[in-house]
């Protein structure tokens, strides 16, 4: 996982008139409201906040070549925002309740805008670019103090727990936001940093940060002793307990969760744990975290203090055999995300040997058989990492 880091340079713009002369001077005061904002936006540093190159306690056995790239992007790197959401809050020269002002959709390093005096709140998100210009995103703006990012819908062939009323929901695309509070226009020049007499205008420097809203992770199911008995994924696999969206305008995953589906793909004849060989599924995941966690520059620690201690983090598999049937496996991955809040490397071990494959029926064809009903039934075995 990176950090997108973009620094907002703020400038107040005073109207002047120009005066007929070859030397332009400062104004001895700074007109009435209102003023023109520029607001340009420049990436000035990238910094890494989730590495495998540098995981000691989580090894990757998996690999990553270009097919990996091609379904699921990059590891360590991310797009450049191509647009921006920009969302304006005045509250007076007092601190008074929020009155929203505008929303604006940016496509360029700069915008202008009008400001009266006194203090703002401003809440920035990138827009999402691919290639078909589809996302999962949804944003959801009914109430502009309130404004909550969630993902598309989701479904599987098969049942999952008939006790389990949360959605089933699509990842979502990664993307930034950034929220500004209390910066102040002010009448009083001694407040800004200088005066540039090509724009005419005073110029006071704000620094707003874009932190990531969704976290990757770097899944592996290792199968050892496989002999090729799994050969595939029969369908997609879900994963429980997570944050069924995000607060825009603070940063922090909702309290409610959602389970969410992801693809995985089989690799044969690799290296794992003591250099036993083994078959291994891979992906990459995304999500916007773990229930009620705060955004990752108010909570950089890698444990999890958020609010929802109740909930496990199931991954149920939907593994494919030789013989055409296929069958459910759950595995409890609570404790490997509560330690990488903010993305990481989770593993799930298997001996295939203690897997129990289901019968085909002759006259019926490929059967299903969800022989793991039970979360706290799973055959999968734990190695300690």
């Amino acid at each position: 996982m990176v950090r997108l880091t973009r620094y907002i340079s703020v400038v107040f713009c005073a109207l002047v008139m120009l005066l007929p002369c070859c030397r332009i001077e400062p104004p001895l005061k700074l007109p009435q409201e209102p003023i023109v904002v520029e607001i340009p936006i420049m990436i000035t540093d990238v910094k890494v906040i989730w590495g495998i190159e540098d995981s000691v306690h989580a090894p990757w056995w998996y690999g990553w070549d270009d097919r990996d790239i091609e379904i699921y992007g990059r590891i360590d790197s991310i797009e450049t925002p191509s647009s921006f959401e920009v969302r304006r809050y005045y509250q007076g020269e007092s601190h008074g309740p929020h009155t929203y002002v505008n929303g604006l959709t940016i496509w360029d390093d700069s915008f202008t805008d009008y400001y009266n005096y006194g203090f703002h709140d401003m809440l920035i998100w990138s827009n999402i670019d691919s290639d078909d210009g589809t996302q999962t995103v949804l944003i959801n703006e009914d109430d502009k103090e309130n404004i909550n990012a969630s993902t598309t819908g989701a479904r599987t062939s098969y049942s999952r727990d008939q006790n389990r009323k949360v959605p089933l929901r699509n990842q979502p695309d990664v993307f930034y936001r950034g929220y500004e509070q209390d910066f102040y226009i002010s009448r009083d020049m001694s407040d800004y940093d200088y005066y540039d007499p090509e724009l005419k205008a005073w110029i006071k420097n704000l620094k707003m940060e874009l932190d990531p809203c969704v976290y990757p992770y770097l899944v592996q199911v290792v199968l050892y002793n496989n002999q090729g008995r799994v050969t595939g994924m029969a369908d997609y696999a879900t994963l429980t307990g997570l944050a069924d969206g995000v607060h825009m305008n603070t940063g922090r995953t909702n309290d409610t969760e959602a389970d969410m589906v992801f693809s995985m793909r089989l690799k044969k004849n690799l290296t794992a744990r003591d250099g036993r060989p083994a078959d291994i599924f891979g992906t990459r995941f995304t999500t916007f975290g773990l229930c009620g966690i705060d955004a990752w520059h108010l909570s950089r620690g890698p444990l999890y203090l958020g609010t929802r201690t109740d909930l496990d983090n199931i991954a149920t598999l939907c593994l494919a055999y030789r013989n055409g049937s296929r069958g459910l496996v759950h595995h409890n991955v609570t404790d490997q995300m509560r330690r990488q809040v903010h993305g990481g490397i989770i593993t799930i071990e298997i001996d295939a040997d203690t897997l129990r494959i289901p019968e085909v029926d002759p006259g019926q064809g490929s059967s299903f058989d969800p022989s793991l009903d039970d979360y706290g039934d799973s055959i999968v075995h734990d190695f300690n990492i």
